[in-house]
């Protein structure tokens, strides 16, 4: 189940990243698909793995608007350039919320903030023109946003 979320995941961020070309499918190409997509599923997968916790409701809602807000932006106004390791931190960074739903899963929020800093920005750096059949931007947004859960 984890493994299809993933792949998922990974197709609304290359929808979202997409741009539109005038086609009949670029409804589809919306940023909206990635920021909501992906944090709907990152909750999802949270929830998979950890169960609900209805009495901590909020930490959910928080921690999807928080992904929302990550993923709609590569802080490029801070940093003057798309800044992937830092996105992947802030995208990690927003996972903190559902620590309140398990106080004992900090470890694992803290080890997704270090993968996907350090995947975001090494993705981006040192992917070659092409990766297999794919070119380096579907293949790089597909896996950032595969990674993201």
């Amino acid at each position: 189940m984890i493994v299809l979320f993933a792949l998922l995941s990974g197709v609304l961020g290359r929808m979202g990243g997409a741009g539109k070309s005038g086609q009949w499918y670029d409804f589809l190409l919306d940023t909206k698909w990635r920021d909501a997509g992906c944090s709907a599923l990152l909750i999802g997968t949270w929830c998979y793995y950890f169960g609900w916790h209805s009495d901590v409701w909020w930490a959910y809602l928080v921690a999807f608007a928080l992904s929302w807000a990550a993923f709609s932006t590569y802080f490029d106004t801070l940093f003057g350039y798309d800044n992937f390791g830092f996105s992947g931190f802030m995208v990690g960074c927003a996972g903190i919320p559902l620590i309140f739903t398990d106080i004992s899963l900090w470890w694992i929020v803290l080890c997704r903030i270090i993968i996907l800093t350090v995947a975001w920005g090494m993705l981006h750096k040192y992917l070659p023109a092409r990766v297999w059949v794919w070119r380096r931007d579907v293949f790089e947004e597909n896996a950032r946003y595969a990674l993201s859960l």
